[in-house]
């Protein structure tokens, strides 16, 4: 795009203190150098052959879908090797030839590459089967809600699998005895529940989970083909899955749940303190100590809570502890929802007719909200989350709420979670970052798979994802979408709850804390029942680290926005910030790299166009000496003809001499063919 074209397109008005911009148009799709596409393609395309389930999460539906993940351990060293491999190919990529978008490729597949390679060591403390993750989850919610059952082959592809989970459970559980011999096994605390959850996917096999496919299929599977894949199923359910899943459980009771720790902080372990760093490194991108990390969710507590005494003066509830706050909100009626019903419709109204429009108005790109709201009625559930969208769209992104005790849900806490979860959030910023075609694939879609598997896997980024739907919460303030003081203490309680992360996680598994100590902290500092409370704590001793990413990454955002605040200025445009920040996935160098970019390209092109502003009122100086000079054989003085084009800003402008920038770039506009500039 040319300057005079791109200047077009940053016209900015100041009307009565409103700044009105249009935004430039997207670069054309740009074609990376031969070698670099190869390599980016290739990865991607090993990625969803060897992760066949992470190809069925993002909704492809090839001869993948037929296939499990390898849990052997000779197969994890090839993946290592692999790495190896890729990140050997991305060195002789010469970085100097490439354009900045794609030295940014680059850089993040590099990333990705040295993450697995140098984690690699910490596979050993991976535990397979937690209260969080495992097949009687993973396998479930994949044959539920992630694969594709359309036609004939896709239900051959689903038996495919239910078939080769026995290969996969044997491997599964190498795993839990190798955890054992080892003595790296997980909290005691890690495995609440999970007995049950195993239970659950037992029983008959007419009653069975997997077997549900079968009751109901698409008109597409004619009536014979119907009996027949229902025989399959059965045959595959009673031979293959129910028998592979009670391995797994009579090992756990027997064996597994015996050798679990009582401690709670992964320091107890073997080179715990180690680990315990690289996953804090894994899921903020920094290299905060744990110390750091705590006293940061010390400073951001404290104020947190100093802004819930502004909110609770509001309704006569000051020098009131957050925690006897909570309680009042929690017991007033007005805040209660009826039904589950109630319940979701009262979201969907909040993100559909409240939040999207003033959102749109923050973020001009915006997408239609192909946004689904649904309720789950699992009794584990987490009370909100969000799945995003398969690569064709066929499968929408999904705001999903636990309903199973809807009565404990309050009104006032949905605004705050539908901004984090949906819009500006999770939503959005999946949204924004497959949108872009130019964008390699393996930085568009990250594997959810197995996500407690860290730090020896390959990025989730979440710092960035969690960072950002902490902060759209914060937007939402900007936005007057927290209309009173109910809404802004929802806003509080989860802003304080992740605050406290940082000190609880970092305290357990860092600073000596018992579990019973990290639940005082939280039942002082949060409003959360003490169910709730038992529950968040034993996420964070089967997860660590990843709790701390939350708040990290939002102070971060918050800190790239008024560092490109305080370079522009005037010039600064908060929806190119954002588009900015949105297009930009990677480690949070990275991420700070291309706002310094962002920042350098911004200011270039102003530099420019003052430049051949001034360039342009020099060769008019000497043309209006020249006219002048013919106006005076003529008769003309200065107050003739040439003087009014002047000042009505045609060939000059008098608002230009001593001006800012941005009006000095209007002028300069207001002569350009077919743009004029609105007076001030």
């Amino acid at each position: 795009m040319s300057l005079r074209a791109a200047l077009r397109h940053t016209v900015v008005m100041v009307v009565a203190g409103l700044v009105v911009s249009t935004p430039p148009p997207r670069p054309p799709v740009a074609t990376p150098r031969p070698d670099l596409l190869a390599l980016t393609q290739d990865y991607w395309h090993w990625k969803t052959q060897d992760y066949p389930q992470f190809a069925t999460q993002v909704g492809i539906n090839d001869n993948t879908a037929g296939r499990l993940d390898s849990y052997a351990l000779t197969h994890f060293q090839r993946r290592k090797a692999k790495c190896e491999e890729f990140l050997q190919r991305a060195y002789d990529v010469d970085a100097a030839l490439l354009s900045p978008e794609d030295l940014i490729d680059l850089k993040v597949l590099k990333e990705e590459m040295i993450t697995y390679i140098d984690n690699f060591p910490y596979k050993k403390y991976f535990a397979p089967v937690t209260f969080m993750a495992g097949p009687q989850n993973d396998f479930k919610r994949m044959v539920q809600k992630q694969m594709v059952l359309v036609s004939y082959n896709d239900y051959q592809k689903l038996l495919s699998r239910y078939g080769e989970f026995p290969r996969q459970a044997q491997e599964i559980l190498v795993l839990m005895k190798t955890n054992i011999e080892n003595d790296l096994m997980p909290s005691n605390w890690s495995m609440v529940g999970v007995v049950e959850q195993l239970d659950n996917v037992g029983g008959r096999v007419e009653d069975s989970v997997f077997y549900k496919p079968f009751i109901h299929m698409p008109s597409t599977i004619t009536a014979e083909q119907r009996f027949t894949l229902r025989q399959q199923a059965q045959e595959r359910i009673k031979q293959d899955l129910l028998p592979s899943f009670k391995k797994i459980r009579d090992f756990l009771v027997t064996q597994y749940l015996p050798a679990t720790r009582s401690e709670v902080g992964v320091s107890s372990l073997p080179g715990g303190e180690d680990y315990y760093r690289a996953c804090l490194k894994f899921h903020t991108s920094t290299n905060l100590t744990p110390q750091e990390i705590h006293s940061l969710g010390l400073t951001e507590v404290a104020r947190v809570e100093a802004a819930v005494q502004k909110t609770a003066a509001e309704i006569g509830m000051a020098g009131k502890t957050f925690s006897e706050i909570g309680q009042a909100l929690k017991d007033d009626p007005a805040q209660n929802f009826t039904s589950k019903k109630d319940l979701l419709e009262y979201v969907r109204n909040t993100i559909y007719n409240v939040i999207f429009p003033r959102v749109q108005e923050m973020f001009p790109s915006l997408p239609p909200t192909n946004l689904t709201v649904v309720g789950d009625d699992n009794p584990q559930a987490i009370f909100a989350k969000y799945a995003g969208p398969s690569m064709d769209g066929s499968r929408l992104g999904s705001f999903i709420l636990s309903t199973y005790s809807y009565e404990l849900r309050k009104k006032y806490e949905v605004m705050a979670v539908s901004l984090h979860e949906a819009l500006p959030g999770h939503h959005l910023y999946t949204t924004y970052r497959t949108r872009n075609p130019s964008t390699p694939n393996f930085r568009k879609y990250i594997d959810f798979t197995f996500t407690t598997n860290a730090p020896a896997r390959f990025p989730l980024h979440t710092v960035l994802s969690e960072g950002w739907a902490l902060y759209s919460e914060f937007l939402g303030d900007e936005l007057g979408l927290y209309k009173d003081p109910y809404q802004k203490m929802g806003r509080h309680s989860f802003e304080l709850l992740r605050a406290s992360r940082l000190v609880v996680d970092t305290g357990m598994h860092a600073l000596g804390w018992s579990r019973d100590k990290a639940v005082t902290f939280l039942l002082d500092h949060t409003a959360l029942s003490i169910g709730s409370i038992q529950g968040e704590i034993n996420r964070y001793i089967t997860w660590p680290g990843q709790a701390c990413a939350y708040k990290v990454g939002e102070i971060k955002i918050k800190e790239l926005r008024q560092k490109a605040q305080n370079a522009l200025g005037s010039l600064f445009r908060l929806s190119d910030f954002h588009d900015e920040m949105l297009g930009c996935i990677g480690p949070l160098k990275i991420v700070e790299e291309c706002i310094t970019n962002y920042i350098e390209q911004t200011n270039l092109v102003i530099e420019k166009g003052a430049e051949e502003k001034r360039e342009d009122e020099k060769t008019e100086r000497s043309d209006k000496k020249g006219s002048e000079s013919r106006e005076h054989k003529d008769g003309n003085g200065v107050g003739g003809k040439a003087g009014v084009l002047s000042a009505s800003g045609g060939s000059g402008c008098a608002l230009c001499p001593g001006a800012s920038v941005v009006v000095v770039a209007m002028c300069w506009l207001a002569r350009l063919p077919g743009v004029s500039a609105h007076p001030i």
